[in-house]
């Protein structure tokens, strides 16, 4: 005789159950502490831990486990109707005339920045970047702004990874002049111009840059020609959301 079916509705709850274990503070977790914290029996603890792996809702790390990436990309689904996102949107398009480059808007979720909208370069030689895509903080300059700008992305990074943080002086550099700049960082070719989005509480909410061929945009025509027009389209976003300087 086999077995009844399990309720689907309380196999969610249990999933809701060990994916509400993991906090900014303890992003990683043994096998151990998840089935502690969500008081569920070894056994089912153990095969649903298994079975997010497999589908990408957790990560390993190291001996331990932390929310997957593939939660991330959930996650910026949900973020479409973000005031900051229609804002931007007619921004990035004149970004887009004005530099001839691909225009980008990232957001951040905890380690990671997340491409939230975009407008593409019209040039044959270009780089674009889709929507959803995931990225680390600690390479290119969207990832910059955020460490220099949110104490919050500091913190989470040197929880996570602080063999990744950045130099404080870096930092401050990049908040004196409100920008930031990276060449082949993150992958070869590849260039970018970033600035922070400010809401009206004066809280960085996203970051918008340009992405480019290293060819086109690199340390000797990143200022003024591309650095001008990016801090420019951050400031009316954040205009847009009510800041004001």
């Amino acid at each position: 005789m086999t077995e009844p079916a399990a309720n689907p509705v309380l196999v969610l709850g249990k999933i809701r159950q060990i994916m509400d274990c993991f906090t900014v503070e303890e992003p990683t977790l043994s096998l151990g502490a998840i089935r502690k914290r969500a008081g569920l029996p070894e056994s089912t603890t153990q095969r649903l831990v298994q079975n997010l792996v497999s589908e990408g809702f957790l990560d390993r790390d190291g001996s331990g486990y932390r929310i997957g990436l593939a939660v991330a990309r959930w996650a910026i689904n949900a973020t479409q109707g973000l005031d900051v996102i229609q804002a931007a949107r007619p921004i990035l398009q004149t970004l887009r005339e004005q530099t001839q480059e691909s225009s980008v808007l990232y957001v951040r979720w905890r380690q990671y920045r997340t491409v939230v909208a975009t407008a593409r370069s019209p040039r044959a030689i270009s780089r674009v970047l889709e929507v959803g895509t995931v990225m680390p903080l600690h390479l290119g300059s969207a990832g910059k702004v955020f460490l220099a700008f949110d104490e919050f992305a500091r913190q989470e990074l040197l929880t996570v990874a602080p063999e990744e943080a950045l130099p404080a002086e870096l930092l401050e550099q990049i908040r004196v002049q409100g920008w930031a700049s990276s060449f082949e960082e993150r992958e070869p070719e590849v260039a970018s111009v970033s600035s922070p989005v400010f809401d009206h509480h004066g809280n960085v909410v996203a970051v918008v840059g340009i992405v480019a061929p290293s060819s086109r945009l690199n340390e000797a025509t990143a200022a003024p020609a591309y650095t001008a027009p990016v801090v420019e389209a951050a400031a009316l976003i954040s205009a847009a959301l009510g800041f004001a300087q």
